[in-house]
C-alpha cells in the first residue's frame, strides 16, 4: 500500500539543536533507519540497524556503507518516520521487526524497557496519527 505524508514540507530530521551524536556504524545503515547500541569502538558508541522488535533507541540521519563509518544519530528531537500500521496520535512507538525502518505501537507498558524490565524500548511518541501502512508521520524521539 502507498501511504500518505502528513508533513510534506519537511523530510528527515525536523528539529535543530536536539541531541545528535556521531556514532560508529557496525555495518551498512540506511538514512532514517532505526538503530540500536551494539558496542563501543575505540571510545566511540557503535550503532547497527535494529536486530529485533523494540530494540532501537535512535534514528540514523545519514546512510553509510559498511562498518566503521561515522553516522549522525538523533536520540531526541522530531523526525519523520514510516508507520508499519495504523497509529494513534500520542501513541508510544518502537521499531518494527528486525531489519525494518518502520515504527509500530508498543502494545502494553509491560513491553517497554524501563531500566532492565520488559522487552521493548520506546523510540518516541507519534505526533500525528497514521491511517495506514507506509504513512509518513512525525515522531518525537525520546523516552517519555
Amino acid at each position: 500500500m502507498v501511504g500518505s505524508d502528513y508533513w510534506p514540507q519537511e523530510e528527515g530530521y525536523i528539529v535543530e539543536g536536539a541531541p545528535v551524536m556521531m556514532c560508529v556504524s557496525g555495518g551498512t545503515i540506511t538514512e532514517m533507519a532505526c538503530v540500536y547500541l551494539s558496542g563501543t569502538t575505540a571510545g566511540q558508541v557503535t550503532v547497527t540497524t535494529n536486530a529485533a522488535w523494540g530494540d532501537s533507541i535512535g534514528v540514523a540521519l545519514r546512510a553509510v556503507s559498511g562498518a566503521g563509518k561515522m553516522v549522525p544519530v538523533a536520540f531526541a528531537g522530531v523526525v519523520k518516520l514510516l508507520a508499519d500500521a495504523t497509529l494513534a496520535l500520542g501513541q508510544q512507538v518502537c521499531n518494527q521487526a528486525a531489519g525494518g525502518n518502520k515504527i509500530i505501537d508498543t502494545p502494553t507498558s509491560a513491553n517497554i524497557k524501563l531500566g532492565d524490565n520488559g522487552s521493548a524500548y520506546v523510540l518516541g511518541i507519534a505526533l500525528q496519527a497514521a491511517a495506514d501502512d507506509e504513512d509518513e508521520i512525525l515522531v518525537l524521539l525520546g523516552r517519555w
